[in-house]
């Protein structure tokens, strides 16, 4: 999550229930159970929320047709050009990226993360 988690960084999480669940927004980032193997755990920031569409062209993201602002990924960590397909976030699942794109295994690689497996908030 480079730059906006530094190796070694503490963070503070809060943890999540069904309820608080459904108030997760574009732009936060969780810590979730890894979906292909749930003894490991990531934390990544939600890019695409349930019926989104989101599309990566040259590297840009563009969620319903709009590209999104990013403030948070520095360009040193985003030189890769490489595009994806429009895809749906299918219901009761999130898109999720790390900031680090150019080095971060997420979405792009494994698909949805099911909103059950998110269990904490970062909140920095």
């Amino acid at each position: 999550m480079l730059p906006t988690i530094q190796n070694g960084q503490r963070i503070k999480i809060v943890g999540l229930d069904s309820q608080s669940r459904g108030k997760l927004v574009r732009g936060d980032i969780v810590a979730f159970w890894f979906p292909k193997d749930r003894s490991k755990y990531y934390i990544k920031r939600i890019v695409a929320l349930p019926g989104d569409t989101i599309e990566i062209q040259k590297g840009e993201v563009q969620v319903n047709g709009i590209k999104l602002s990013e403030p948070y990924v520095a360009p040193k960590f985003n030189v890769s050009v490489r595009s994806y397909a429009p895809v749906t976030v299918p219901p009761g699942t999130y898109y999720v990226l790390g900031d680090n794109r150019d080095n971060s295994s997420d979405s792009r690689l494994w698909g949805f993360v099911p909103a059950e497996l998110v269990y904490a908030k970062v909140d920095l």
